[in-house]
């Protein structure tokens, strides 16, 4: 698999950048699946894929800086596909979710298969309904947190990954048990307890100094590196 990414930030963009959105495509290009897709995403997936070309968009949940640029694809959808698209998304909250029809064909948050990837989902600890999302196709697998906070099952759902996405929306010092995300080092304490083959961090505040994030991880699990909007990575 090969995985892109198209924004990184969270709960805002950054000058120039782009919340979070990443297209994720099979070796042979058949299948295609965007997990999320924040402010910003769609104008940078117009850069790699049309919509057209889209198996399937995971929401992970429906807070605005992962779902908002879905609102402006049903326009699109109208003129460019002839087919509904297929949306795994929470059913909840309500407010949003009624905002997702047109062409959009949704789904719940169960295991299914799209194309070639098999898709499996987790609840984990937001303040709305959230999951993490793992994929598997071409023999090997990813996982994506999501925003969360500490949750237990997250290291056996993303055991044996080659490559954990995961949420460090806080610094170390700004993070308590009792916040919506993790930061960097706990991410990385995530990732060596899951044994991944390799950790990207994401959901970054514009806040923050970017490199003062990695350098909280590093020490714990030094294959680590921040997602950045163009990244592109073999899985």
């Amino acid at each position: 698999m090969i995985l892109t990414v198209l924004g990184a930030n969270g709960p805002y963009p950054s000058a120039g950048g782009a919340c979070s959105g990443y297209l994720l495509s099979s070796d042979s290009g058949e299948t295609k699946l965007l997990l999320d897709c924040g402010s910003g995403v769609l104008a940078r997936l117009a850069e790699l894929c049309p919509v057209s070309d889209l198996s399937a968009v995971v929401l992970s949940h429906l807070h605005y800086d992962h779902m908002s640029d879905i609102l402006p694809m049903q326009y699109q959808l109208d003129f460019e596909r002839e087919a509904p698209l297929k949306v795994f998304c929470p059913a909840t909250p309500a407010r949003q979710r009624s905002l997702l029809g047109g062409r959009l064909d949704l789904y719940p948050m169960r295991d299914a298969a799209v194309g070639k990837m098999k898709l499996e989902f987790l609840p984990v600890n937001h303040p709305v309904e959230t999951y993490a999302v793992r994929i598997s196709c071409d023999g090997t697998t990813m996982v994506y947190t999501g925003d969360t906070n500490l949750c237990p099952a997250l290291s056996l759902f993303a055991d044996g990954a080659a490559l954990l996405l995961a949420d460090a929306g806080l610094s170390e010092a700004d993070w308590t048990d009792e916040k919506p995300h993790l930061n960097p080092r706990l991410c990385a304490e995530l990732a060596k307890e899951a044994r991944v083959g390799a950790l990207v961090l994401t959901h970054l505040s514009p806040r923050y100094d970017a490199e003062a994030l990695l350098d909280e991880a590093r020490p714990v699990f030094p294959d680590v590196r921040l997602a950045e909007a163009g990244l592109r990575l073999r899985v």
